[in-house]
């Protein structure tokens, strides 16, 4: 039997880097270190908690509710969180298909007890300087990636 790849989509940003993007590391390490309380509240299954928390373009793009359901459906079955190394931070200004700003995808490979997975988390820069989470999706690592 084939296995296929699941996606897990929480929706929100979804920003993919592109061959136009620019470097600030500066952006990137405050990014990645942004992302870190916040993927400790969806470890712990604070949904609620970590939709509230996020940049309003998420909020404005899935209700609290959906997220919620969302983040109980693709998560649960995978069980406790074995390990997450960040792989890649890529900055971004002006991405397509968002609003004008700075962006900032930060990528992690993590184990679970359930399986492997890529965890990308799309952070947007808010006028005050915080990065929040604007997207968060998920897919299926291969066995070894």
């Amino acid at each position: 039997m084939r296995r296929r790849n699941r996606i897990l989509v929480l929706t929100g940003l979804a920003l993919v880097a592109s061959a136009c993007t620019e470097h600030d590391p500066d952006a990137e390490r405050a990014a990645a270190e942004a992302t870190a309380p916040w993927l400790e509240r969806m470890d712990a299954g604070a949904y609620a908690d970590c939709w509230q928390t996020a940049a309003p373009l998420l909020r404005e793009r899935v209700t609290r509710e959906g997220w919620e359901q969302r983040a109980t459906e693709a998560r649960s079955p995978l069980g406790d969180l074995r390990e997450r190394a960040l792989t890649a931070t890529t900055f971004v200004t002006n991405p397509w298909g968002a609003p004008a700003g700075r962006y900032v995808i930060v990528v992690y490979a993590s184990s679970w007890e359930g399986g492997a997975i890529h965890e990308t988390v799309s952070m947007q820069e808010q006028p005050n300087g915080a990065w929040l989470v604007a997207g968060y999706h998920a897919k299926q690592r291969a066995p070894g990636s």
